[in-house]
C-alpha cells in the first residue's frame, strides 16, 4: 500500500503506529553534553521546535487542532508527547512526503528521518535504490513521485531485502559519523541497536 492511494485518515492511523515505534527509541528528556542537537524531549530539539513555531501559521493537516495554539508557547521542557507527535506529523512525515512510500518502507524511513534529518534519510534511501541496479535516480534528498515510483519498483523486486539494505546503509552512515567526529562514539552502540530493530528476518 502506498500513501498516494490512501485517505488522510488512513495516513494518520499509519503515522501514529510508526510514531509509537520511534518513540521507544527517544527519551522523555535528554541533555547530554556531547549530543550535537543539544537538549531534546521526545527526540525534539530546540532547533526543531523553533522551526515548527516559526512556521506554525502555515502548517496544515493538524492531527489535533487544539495542539497548535499550545505549541506556539511551548518550550523543550514543557513539551508534551501529544505536541511532539504533532511536530513529527508535520515536519517529519507530511512535509518530507514520507506518506508517498509503501507502508512497509515508511517505518524505517521515518525513524531515519527523525534520527538523521528528513533530507539525509531520503538521500540514503535514494542511494540504496540506486545500488540495487534497478533504477537510477537523483540523490537530492527530495521525496517526490520519481523516488516513490523507484522505491515501489525496487521493493516489488527485492521485498524485505530492501528494508534490510536500508538498515545496512544506516549502520554504515553511523560509522561514518563516528569516523568524522570521534566524540560521537559514545552514542554508537545505542544508534546501532536502534537501527537493528528495523531488520526483517
Amino acid at each position: 500500500m502506498t500513501g498516494r492511494s490512501v485517505s488522510l485518515s488512513t495516513q494518520q492511523a499509519l503515522f501514529e503506529r510508526i510514531f509509537s515505534r520511534t518513540l521507544t527509541h527517544e527519551g522523555v528528556f535528554s541533555d547530554h553534553p556531547q549530543d550535537l542537537g543539544g537538549a531534546t524531549k521526545y527526540g525534539i530539539t530546540q532547533h526543531t521546535l523553533n522551526a515548527y513555531q516559526d512556521n506554525l501559521s502555515v502548517t496544515t493537516k493538524s492531527l489535533t487542532a487544539e495542539d497548535s495554539p499550545d505549541l506556539a508557547k511551548a518550550t523543550i521542557t514543557s513539551l508534551t508527547q501529544a505536541q511532539a507527535m504533532q511536530i513529527y506529523w508535520v515536519m517529519y512525515y507530511q512535509q518530507p512526503k514520507i506518506y508517498l512510500l509503501s507502508s512497509a518502507i515508511q517505518p524505517v524511513i521515518f525513524d531515519m528521518a527523525v534520527n538523521h534529518g528528513p533530507k539525509q534519510a531520503i538521500k540514503l534511501l535514494q542511494h540504496v535504490l540506486n545500488l540495487s541496479g534497478l533504477v537510477n535516480i537523483s540523490q537530492d534528498g527530495q521525496l517526490g513521485p520519481i523516488t516513490a515510483r523507484a522505491c515501489d519498483q525496487v521493493y516489488q523486486q527485492m521485498g524485505d531485502y530492501l528494508i534490510n539494505a536500508l538498515c545496512d546503509e544506516r549502520i554504515a552512515f553511523y560509522h561514518r559519523i563516528v569516523a568524522r567526529q570521534p566524540n560521537q562514539q559514545i552514542f554508537l552502540n545505542g544508534w546501532l541497536r536502534r537501527a537493528q530493530t528495523y531488520y526483517l528476518a
